[in-house]
């Protein structure tokens, strides 16, 4: 992640730690380190517009770390030190601006679909007479109809490639709207817990043209999919569909929550994601190249006993017995389970020593 894409990081001027969480509302930031107060970057003098609604934060900072200690832990050949890359006082929450998008729509379908029929072929034998007979032939016909449901989504108030780093972006692309966990905007709930949440980035772009980039797209992915999943279970071709909608919320705005980490091995930046009510996330990881290069030596051994058969009958011809060719085979096929078994045991014993790796370096945290 470049440089210029560091979501608008504000380091204490005095400890040099990162204020990952402060209120943009607010004009003076206190460091909950060292307790050095100044000036917030983040106010501007142009009035700022406040949001419609809030999807307050329902996770903690321990459930987010919680999440990502149990989902690289248990992620196999990620690296055995990853733990000791990330540093907690790095973890971020933020509230990222969003425009919220609420209508129906409806969606008139067309395509081909599969059936089985019975072909009867007729032809004429030795003895002058027929033969008749039948096998079953995959055959198309046209079938088509009419989904239609609701949509609900948000999407990013925010244009500039500068501001948000690309897999955020894409995380944050179609991010479901739960109106049980909406409220109306009161900027108290930027207040909650021990230090104050932040908007790392600013709202930049109108709703008309996010829902003109984004929105449109979204909804006739949407209508193809309930389509779709009327059709399921068939084999279709030549699929179409033609969507049609009416937009009832045309892009209220709303703060949503989001946590992040970001953290550097190998001079590779990795991260791991997770909205702010905790039940979506996305994560990249370190790759661990000698489990990898572990699991692929013993994957080559299996490959190679499997391929030994061919020695078999090469020696029984050499031997000019079938007998021969038939107990090698035997011995073959008895030595191929076992080695199978014995490297998928390693394989297992090397996934779970990793594991366990793992799990060491996590309690550190």
């Amino acid at each position: 992640m470049a440089k210029e894409m560091e979501l608008q990081i504000v380091r204490c001027p005095n400890c040099k730690k990162p204020m990952t969480s402060f209120n943009p509302f607010k004009t003076v930031v206190t460091c909950s380190r060292c307790g050095t107060a100044f000036k917030n970057p983040e106010v501007t003098a142009k009035p700022a517009v406040l949001p419609e609604r809030i999807l307050p934060f329902t996770s903690l900072e321990s459930d987010f770390e919680q999440s990502m200690v149990s989902t690289l832990v248990n992620q196999d050949y990620c690296d055995k030190n990853i733990f000791a890359a990330i540093n907690t006082d790095n973890v971020f929450r933020a509230y990222l601006p969003m425009y919220l998008f609420e209508g129906q729509f409806t969606a008139a379908w067309g395509c081909e679909s599969s059936y089985e029929d019975q072909k009867v072929d007729i032809s004429n034998n030795w003895g002058g007479g027929k033969d008749i007979s039948t096998k079953t032939v995959k055959k198309w016909r046209p079938q088509n109809g009419n989904s239609a449901g609701r949509f609900a989504f948000l999407c990013l108030a925010n244009e500039s490639a500068d501001d948000l780093p690309q897999e955020l972006r894409e995380f944050t692309r179609q991010y479901p709207y739960d109106v049980m966990l909406s409220k109306q905007f009161d900027p108290t709930y930027l207040d909650a817990g021990e230090d104050n949440q932040v908007l790392t980035i600013e709202r930049n772009a109108d709703n008309t043209l996010v829902w003109q980039k984004h929105g449109k797209e979204l909804v006739e992915e949407k209508a193809r999919q309930a389509a779709l999943d009327l059709l399921e279970g068939q084999e279709i071709r030549n699929f179409k569909a033609q969507t049609s909608y009416s937009l009832e919320t045309k892009g209220d705005y709303l703060l949503v929550p989001f946590w992040f980490v970001y953290y550097t091995v190998n001079n590779q930046r990795y991260y791991y994601l997770m909205d702010g009510t905790g039940q979506h996330h996305a994560y990249s990881y370190p790759v661990d190249e000698e489990d990898v290069a572990f699991e692929k030596k013993c994957e080559q051994i299996k490959t190679l006993v499997g391929w030994s058969w061919l020695l078999a009958p090469i020696i029984a011809y050499l031997a000019s017995s079938w007998a021969t060719l038939f107990v090698l085979l035997i011995i073959w096929w008895i030595a191929k389970k076992i080695v199978n078994m014995v490297m998928n045991k390693r394989i297992a014993a090397m996934l779970e020593a990793s594991h366990q790796k793992r799990q060491e370096g996590a309690a550190r945290l």
